[in-house]
């Protein structure tokens, strides 16, 4: 009977360590903004534990928003150069991150990774959200053991004044 409650105690802990990690979410936030205003959203992460790689598009609405620039990069070796900016002006940004010191990177949840900044160039009552999407750059995440992640996205939208 003892060994049969010990059995289950570890198949429930193993499992809620597997389940721990075998997700990510990234989340953008959302504000309110006057046209012609630059905004800065916040880009963060939760349940990242011993990531190794993630990647993914962001996707808004190119009559309201106009792409600005990346700032405030918090993930080791993230820079500039880990975004395709070709297509900002039909509204889609990609990223593509590895840790380049393939140690796993480890984050108290809802840390901030970086920030997207737009120009808002819509009219007054207009909105844009912003996803995370699968085009043109597919959902993907790796862990230190070298397994698929999945990507839970949270989007966020800019309402303008």
């Amino acid at each position: 009977m003892i060994t049969r409650i010990f059995a289950f105690l570890f198949f429930i802990t193993s499992f809620s360590s597997f389940a721990q990690t075998s997700t990510i979410t990234i989340k953008i936030d959302s504000k309110e903004a006057s046209s012609g205003e630059v905004v800065c959203l916040n880009v963060s992460g939760s349940n990242f534990r011993r990531i190794l790689s993630t990647q993914y598009s962001i996707q808004w609405d190119p009559a309201v928003l106009s792409y600005s620039g990346l700032i405030n990069f918090k993930l080791p070796y993230m820079t500039k150069e880990n975004f395709g900016i070709q297509a900002v002006s039909k509204g889609i940004l990609t990223c593509m991150w590895i840790d380049n010191s393939l140690k796993g990177v480890n984050l108290v949840d809802d840390s901030s990774l970086y920030q997207v900044c737009f120009k808002v160039i819509g009219k007054s009552g207009g909105v844009s959200s912003i996803k995370f999407t699968q085009k043109p750059t597919p959902f993907e995440s790796v862990n230190l053991e070298e397994k698929l992640v999945t990507i839970q996205p949270v989007s966020g939208n800019i309402k303008v004044k």
